[in-house]
């Protein structure tokens, strides 16, 4: 009878930092740019709008970053006058008011993460 050889195998996963970079899901990938793109074009309606200036002001900064760049971005933001006053919006959709981005993930998060989903799913290694 002879003798069974045993056969040891090392199995080695790439580390998690490598296979993210790959598919692209890192700060500065693929998947991280899009999320800011979406934000970016999907924010707009939650900006306060009365000639524009604002929401054409919204520009990406980084691949993580949105800035609105504007002398009175911070007041509208916060939805308070530099004197302590509320804004008293108009509404001219139902979305526009103070604290974009906490309305946006709000109402739309979900949509985002999913679409973000569809779109690493589609990439290739």
């Amino acid at each position: 009878m002879a003798k069974k050889k045993r056969m040891i195998m090392k199995v080695a996963l790439p580390r998690p930092s490598a296979v993210a970079r790959r598919l692209g899901v890192d700060e500065r990938g693929d998947v991280q740019k899009y999320v800011t793109r979406e934000v970016l074009r999907r924010i707009k309606p939650y900006i306060p709008l009365k000639e524009g200036t604002l929401r054409g002001a919204a520009a990406i900064l980084s691949p993580t970053k949105i800035v609105v760049d504007a002398p009175y971005a911070k007041a509208q933001f916060f939805g308070v006058t530099r004197e302590g006053k509320p804004f008293k919006y108009r509404y001219t959709g139902a979305k526009v008011g103070s604290h974009w981005d906490r309305r946006l993930a709000a109402e739309q998060g979900g949509s985002i993460v999913a679409d973000a989903t569809k779109y690493a799913r589609r990439k290739r290694w």
